[in-house]
């Protein structure tokens, strides 16, 4: 599934390239695609611009209590035991930023979602050095994954949209399994980092496991 998607990505890409003469649409490369469960604290809160600059210890420290957290909503009865069927729609281009919308039938990613919402009624060290912040998480209200975004205007906005239809309107949703999810650690913008080094924590859907890696 995973080769499904990246040769549809590349062909949407060609085309709309193809079609315009204009390189405003900057593709993310296929190895940073991902669907965010949620963003356990915003980089662009005032929290996140202090750890950003905080030593190795004060930053261990903090991830460290986000682990325990999320170990919490891990072991909790209702957190889904197997893995769950996602399958990736049509992209679309509603704004700057291209998406794909993620069909989850089980709602597993909601239930997951839930959880962690009931846990982050008061993150750890929401408060922390005297910085006051009503929220430093995000919960997504859809399942998607963001595909490109313009790095510049479009020449000729309306075509560019149309191009973009047009080849979209090709795609085969692709339907892949949904085994793990991750703790991760966005060390640059738009989780465009080494899988090895940002992930922090590994969270199986396994029937088999309440414990996480």
């Amino acid at each position: 599934a995973p080769s499904d998607l990246s040769s549809q990505l590349e062909s949407l890409r060609e085309e709309v390239l193809r079609a315009t003469g204009d390189d405003c649409l900057y593709f993310y490369p296929f190895s940073a695609l991902h669907c965010t469960v949620a963003s356990l604290l915003k980089f662009t809160s005032g929290l996140g611009k202090h750890l950003a600059k905080a030593d190795e210890k004060e930053q261990t420290a903090y991830i460290d209590k986000w682990k325990a957290l999320v170990d919490k909503v891990y072991s909790h009865k209702d957190f889904p035991r197997k893995p769950a069927k996602v399958t990736f729609q049509r992209p679309e281009l509603p704004g700057t930023t291209a998406i794909i919308l993620i069909e989850n039938q089980g709602k597993e990613v909601f239930q997951i979602r839930d959880l962690l919402k009931q846990e982050c009624k008061e993150p750890p060290d929401k408060y922390h050095l005297q910085i006051n912040i009503p929220e430093i998480t995000h919960f997504p209200n859809i399942v998607h994954s963001s595909v490109a975004r313009f790095k510049s205007p479009p020449k000729d906005e309306k075509k560019f949209r149309e191009a973009f239809s047009t080849a979209a309107a090709k795609w085969k949703p692709v339907t892949c399994e949904l085994s793990e999810i991750y703790l991760t650690v966005e060390t640059v913008p738009y989780m465009h980092m080494d899988k090895s080094s940002a992930v922090k924590k590994t969270y199986k859907l396994d029937e088999k496991s309440t414990k996480s890696d």
